[in-house]
């Protein structure tokens, strides 16, 4: 009597479209497992996010005396394809604008290594750089501007979310 219950439980199309829906949704997950671990692009360099955490979450150490004073200014809306003006103000240690030296703005996309990019500025004023720079991919992206002058090399960081 029970093998003659079972088998018509077996043709019940409720059971058979349950049965069929968690045989779809699990299918479906193994399958979406093997694409990402097969189509990862990686991450933008191996101690990624050591870095990350040493640029964005840890305060920085405050040393002693005058410190140079680097700000980045970057535009309200940054755009894919869309060539924008990315500014560096340098102060040094004594106030003064800094003139000369070596600046280049690295521009790094955590989901995809290949992406990155790196451009260097121009002196437009008196302690002031300048760069053009095009995106050319959605997403967040990081950008360090870097200076080397006076023996010295100084960076300022900023997060950004490029736009459509």
């Amino acid at each position: 009597m029970l093998e003659v219950h079972l088998k018509e439980d077996f043709k019940s199309p409720w059971f058979l479209a349950v049965l069929g829906l968690i045989g779809v949704a699990l299918a479906g997950t193994i399958w979406m497992a093997v694409i990402a671990g097969s189509t990862s692009p990686g991450l933008v360099s191996e101690d990624y996010y050591e870095k990350g955490k040493n640029y964005f979450h840890e305060a920085p150490k405050e040393a002693s005396g005058p410190q140079w004073r680097l700000n980045l200014l970057v535009p309200a809306t940054p755009s894919v394809d869309v060539a924008q003006n990315y500014r560096l103000y340098v102060i040094d240690e004594a106030g003064e604008p800094v003139s000369t030296g070596k600046i280049t703005l690295y521009a790094y996309r955590p989901s995809d290594a290949e992406a990155d990019f790196s451009v260097k500025m121009v002196k437009a004023d008196a302690g002031s750089f300048v760069a053009s720079v095009t995106f050319p991919l959605p997403g967040t992206w990081d950008l360090i501007a870097q200076i080397e002058a006076s023996g010295k090399q100084m960076n300022v960081t900023k997060r950004l979310f490029v736009r459509d």
